[in-house]
């Protein structure tokens, strides 16, 4: 047999070439497993996410410029500006912003209908993925010649009838000259306005006092000067009283947010005595099936805490018609029903 013995065939320098660079090609970096850079995305930021405007005049429209960057590395759309408030409204701002460039948002603040202190916030919303909103926010004062120290008086909630309560209001004139106030009166007789002069001319006291026989609710009255300064020739105060009822029965519903309970769920509901003697309660049941309920007796007949406890499988009904009920011995809240409801039936 004969054997013919080929003679290898010296390398190519292409080939060679090849296969100098994949045998210096690290192990690791097989087909297929090749790092992939990132997508860019734009980055919004501000250098002054918050602006105090200091002081301003009431009436003025305070204008504002808030700078944004984009950080990132693709443009930058501001797609929307939403204000908080009525008061505040945005201009014309820049809507697409080049990547490690700039724009503005102008804004601008109404202070007709504010006196003092002001907060304000404005939303803005973009195509940055990490941060999508930036909420901006607007302080300052705003300043009045005439200064009032609670354009809205609130009193504490009163719990009986006759009861007398009283709250004090500063006035302090801000400008140059003697202030005057005259014609002092309130639309509603629930309230009694006093007006002291503690510094001539400058500095004034208005004090307003309730007067029984109250009512039970919530009252609301203006109280109305006149001035003799010609930029605020007529000051308002508002004034808040609520008298709580007799009896106050909280929750106003039993809400239910699952559609069937798991386990057992407590729900409690708390009976105030706000005026009279000892409160009893009597007579506490629900058409809810299979719930227990738990009433300790008030030590000092003023609180109960009642508890209701919903068994497991527990379906809140969506379209009304349950009820937790009772009877109390108050002649001006001698019963109360509180409905058993589902979130979804809202």
């Amino acid at each position: 047999m004969n054997l013919t013995f080929c003679r290898p065939r010296a390398p190519h320098r292409r080939s060679l070439a090849i296969w100098v660079v994949l045998a210096l090609t690290p192990l690791y970096a097989t087909p297929g497993a090749e790092s992939i850079a990132p997508a860019g995305r734009p980055r919004m930021e501000f250098p002054m996410p918050k602006h105090d405007f200091g002081s301003a005049p009431k009436g003025e429209i305070v204008h504002l410029d808030f700078k944004v960057l984009n950080t990132g590395t693709v443009p930058l759309e501001i797609t929307d500006i939403r204000p908080a408030c009525g008061c505040t409204t945005a201009g014309d701002w820049t809507r697409r912003i080049a990547p490690g460039g700039s724009g503005h948002i102008p804004i601008d603040l109404a202070t007709a209908q504010f006196a003092g202190p002001i907060a304000k916030t404005v939303t803005v919303s973009s195509n940055d993925p990490d941060h999508p909103t930036t909420v901006l926010e607007i302080t300052g004062t705003v300043w009045t010649p005439v200064f009032i120290s609670q354009p809205v008086v609130i009193f504490p909630a009163l719990t009986q009838l006759d009861q007398v309560v009283s709250r004090t209001v500063s006035i302090r004139h801000q400008v140059e000259g003697p202030l005057r106030l005259t014609d002092l009166q309130s639309d509603k007789s629930t309230f009694r306005p006093e007006l002291k002069e503690i510094v001539p001319g400058r500095e004034f006291e208005l004090t307003i006092t309730t007067v029984p026989p109250l009512r039970t609710g919530t009252e609301t009255a203006r109280i109305t000067l006149k001035s003799s300064n010609s930029g605020m020739p007529d000051l308002t105060i508002q004034a808040v009283a609520t008298v709580l009822p007799a009896v106050q029965v909280a929750p106003s519903e039993i809400l239910f947010t699952s559609a069937k309970l798991l386990t057992p769920e407590k729900k409690y509901v708390v009976v105030l005595n706000h005026r009279g003697g000892d409160l009893k309660l009597s007579d506490l049941k629900t058409n809810a099936a299979g719930v227990q309920i738990s009433a300790p007796a008030s030590p000092d007949g003023k609180q109960f805490t009642i508890t209701l406890t919903f068994p497991a499988g527990f379906v809140a009904p969506t379209a009304g018609g349950m009820t937790f009920s009772g009877k109390t011995n108050h002649p001006d809240h001698p019963e109360f029903a509180i409905p058993i409801v589902s979130a979804g039936s809202r």
